[in-house]
């Protein structure tokens, strides 16, 4: 069940993302408290949310650094996969998704010659990141 919540969840993030250019706070804040009753249930530590937490303070963080180049809602996003996620599938789907981005920036701005002020959307490769990470 929790791999498939997760799957709707990012499916549904990613059109929005792509479509809006935005993360619905509302939806993400249901999936995470989802997720934190899902955790409870199962028994999951609490060191199981530090990295989690830490990642999604920090994107927080680069969001208020960048004046918002780098969306907050990603953040927010992060922390509410991180209450679902078992740590090693979290630190896997948001590594493979980051790596993506990356590389996907890089091909715009050496092929396509974009500018640095391109956006993409975050949440459409942390998606690929969490199928990757299902079929690895």
């Amino acid at each position: 069940m929790e791999k498939y919540g997760t799957l709707i969840f990012l499916l549904f993030s990613s059109f929005l993302d792509i479509r809006k250019r935005e993360i619905s706070i509302p939806v993400t804040l249901l999936f995470g408290l989802a997720g934190v009753a899902y955790s409870i249930k199962t028994g999951r530590t609490m060191t199981d949310y530090l990295i989690p937490a830490a990642i999604g303070i920090f994107i927080f963080a680069c969001s208020i650094l960048t004046r918002g180049q780098v969306g907050m809602g990603d953040g927010w996003l992060l922390m509410a996969l991180g209450c679902m996620m078992r740590m090693e599938s979290y630190i896997q789907t948001a590594c493979i998704g980051m790596l993506l981005a990356a590389a996907c920036s890089g091909i715009l701005l050496l092929v396509f010659r974009k500018n640095k002020k391109t956006e993409i959307p975050l949440v459409p490769f942390l998606l690929l990141g969490y199928v990757g990470g299902m079929v690895i």
